[in-house]
């Protein structure tokens, strides 16, 4: 009976401290703002904000103990730093494959002691909030309280104007691969740390994300493709590693005679999946793309994929002349015709196109600006089991001529 008292005690208290997340979540998102002002709300009000709920809950209320056992709080600890590292490190991949860009943030020795004790204090103060809700609701690994507090943390960590900025598909589509997943993948990450070894554990893997992006000069520049595919698959493999690694520490599942999985041996397996990703979804120079026609045929058939090297500038276009294959979009179709004839009209370049087993020259002339890339190499045959999906949709092989 004491004991159900004393979880129930807990649990308002935890819907206290979500409800003050999201008293400070309104406030900075409302007409208040204005009128407080954006500078002391931001450097001011939230971080005082933030020290006042951290002291409170780790000084003034009832101690709640770890839903982890203690003993291991050390390892998870040093899961959630090389977590941090490996997500830092594939950040900084990505920006030698797409390009680096100089940091938006103040990197003067005034802004960086700024910027660690606004996002310090932001950090310190959530991941209190974060852990003593987790500890009061998931004691019994209740999913529905880790969705609840997934949701909660995810949703008042990105700023209202994001979601009232989405106008179309598009910027629907960007927005959950640039913004809402990542978010969502990093508190499903971080809430589970905090299940196995409390606030530290978080503050720990968020901290060297935050720190690697508000105190680098540089920042990797991918696009939001690039930092989709970071920020969402990252985090799942962490999550993967870590509740595997965790339940056989625990003795949750039994471990025979295999030794525990190494981190280091696990990385290779993360960055390949996430490189495979980049190269199928065209983030590189070079990416591939499944034939649907038989219209070049000998030389390519229904069902070869094709390596297209991609047009970087007009200097590229320049370079295209007369028998090379290129791939070029008309009406949302990506097709892929031999160049049979440069034109040119006020030195701006345009090209007739013809399939190799077509009868006919294709109606349309290819605007520079169409060309997505130039033909390097057919790969025979590995396309098939795409081709066959693409099948149910005869619209896309009836636009192209024949």
């Amino acid at each position: 009976m004491i004991g159900e008292i004393r979880n129930s005690l807990y649990k308002k208290i935890a819907l206290f401290w979500g409800v003050m997340l999201i008293v400070l979540y309104g406030i900075e998102n409302s007409f208040l703002l204005n009128r407080i002002g954006n500078t002391v709300f931001t450097y001011g009000i939230k971080p005082s904000y933030f020290i006042v709920l951290a002291f409170l809950i780790q000084y003034k209320i009832p101690k709640i103990h770890l839903v982890g056992k203690a003993t291991y709080k050390s390892t998870v600890y040093a899961w959630a730093f090389n977590c941090g590292i490996i997500y830092m490190s594939i950040n900084i991949l990505g920006g030698v494959i797409q390009g680096f860009g100089k940091s938006p943030y103040n990197q003067t020795l005034t802004g960086i002691i700024t910027n660690v004790f606004v996002i310090g204090t932001a950090l310190i103060g959530r991941e209190s909030i974060r852990a003593y809700i987790t500890s009061s609701f998931m004691r019994k690994r209740n999913q529905w309280a880790l969705v609840s507090i997934v949701i909660l943390m995810t949703l008042t960590n990105i700023r209202l104007t994001r979601f009232m900025g989405i106008g179309n598909i598009k910027d629907f589509t960007i927005f959950c691969a640039e913004a809402l997943l990542p978010e969502l993948c990093n508190n499903i990450l971080a809430t589970y740390l905090v299940l196995y070894g409390g606030k530290g554990a978080s503050i720990i893997y968020l901290g060297i994300i935050e720190g690697a992006t508000w105190l680098s000069p540089i920042l990797p520049a991918m696009n939001w493709l690039g930092k989709g595919v970071v920020g969402m698959m990252v985090p799942v493999f962490c999550l993967i590693y870590v509740t595997n690694a965790y339940m056989k520490m625990s003795k949750e599942i039994k471990v025979h005679k295999e030794k525990q999985e190494r981190l280091w041996q696990w990385v290779p397996e993360a960055v390949g999946s996430i490189l495979l990703i980049w190269f199928t979804a065209g983030v590189f120079a070079v990416y591939p793309s499944v034939i649907a026609t038989g219209s070049m045929e000998p030389m390519i058939k229904p069902g070869d994929v094709i390596l297209i090297e991609k047009v970087k500038d007009m200097k590229d276009i320049e370079a295209l002349s007369v028998d090379d294959v290129i791939q070029f979009k008309r009406d949302d179709i990506l097709i892929t015709h031999r160049i049979i004839e440069v034109l040119r009209e006020e030195g701006v370049p345009s090209y007739r196109t013809k399939g190799d087993n077509n009868s006919a020259i294709d109606g349309q002339v290819v605007r520079a600006e169409d060309v997505k890339g130039i033909l390097t190499r057919v790969i025979p045959k590995i396309g098939w089991p795409t081709l066959i999906f693409k099948s149910s949709n005869p619209d896309v092989i009836d636009k192209v001529e024949f």
